[in-house]
């Protein structure tokens, strides 16, 4: 494997990794136990080049048959919710379909909500098709509360027919509202126009703008087919 050298930055940049480093390094005095530090020895002995950990990001995904075996072996181990969010940032790639049993193991109602919820966008990102069943059994289930938001988006982005009763009643749900319309208006189903316009002159900033973003879809989309419906 060829050795990848991240080191050539602008000098802003260099001064940001200089912060960076002094951060770690203070922090792995404290910790010398750290799953991140042995991460990084771990990706040295690989032959990998970098200065400092959030580099690394940027091998992906590149060398995800190299890599991924090793973060999801440390994902497993971490227990602080900052071990688990760096490994989670090297998930966040579409298409890294192996990955999602080991996420949506994740969702333990006891685990705090940011750490949910970034398991959740990484979901989100990776657009698997396959775990439908699993999605909808996260975002129907209260306790997972806010967490739930970047799955209900990603029903709408796979357009699920079957969650479409489900997004509905998540309307009256506040803590995933505006997902849920940002959800259906992925659709772009005239039918769903009733849904947005309740909350088009909401007081509420996100559920007006998303209601009348979706609305915008279905004007456009009407356009489009009286356009098509007049070619000969």
């Amino acid at each position: 494997m060829g050795r990848k050298d991240v080191s050539q930055f602008p000098q802003i940049v260099k001064q940001w990794i200089e912060m960076e480093k002094e951060a770690n390094e203070r922090y792995y005095a404290e910790h010398p136990d750290a799953l991140t530090l042995q991460f990084e020895n771990d990706l040295r002995e690989l032959g990998f080049e970098f200065e400092v950990l959030s580099q690394t990001e940027g091998f992906m995904p590149e060398y995800k048959e190299t890599l991924l075996p090793i973060v999801a072996k440390y994902y497993r181990k971490a227990e602080s919710q900052n071990d688990r969010k760096t490994f989670l940032s090297y998930f966040s790639h579409k298409g890294f379909e192996e990955l999602v049993p080991l996420l949506l193991e994740s969702f333990d109602p006891m685990q705090p909500d940011k750490a949910l919820w970034e398991a959740g966008n990484c979901l989100y990102e990776i657009r698997s098709k396959k775990h439908v069943d699993d999605y909808l059994k996260i975002i129907i289930e209260p306790a997972f509360g806010t967490s739930r938001r970047m799955i209900v988006m990603l029903i709408g982005k796979l357009r699920v027919e079957k969650a479409v009763p489900i997004l509905i009643d998540l309307l009256e749900d506040e803590e995933v509202r505006l997902h849920a319309i940002t959800a259906l208006g992925d659709f772009k189903r005239e039918e769903f126009r009733p849904y947005f316009e309740r909350f088009e002159n909401d007081k509420h900033p996100g559920w007006r703008k998303y209601s009348r973003a979706a609305l915008k879809k279905l004007d456009k989309q009407k356009e489009k087919n009286a356009k098509d419906d007049m070619q000969p």
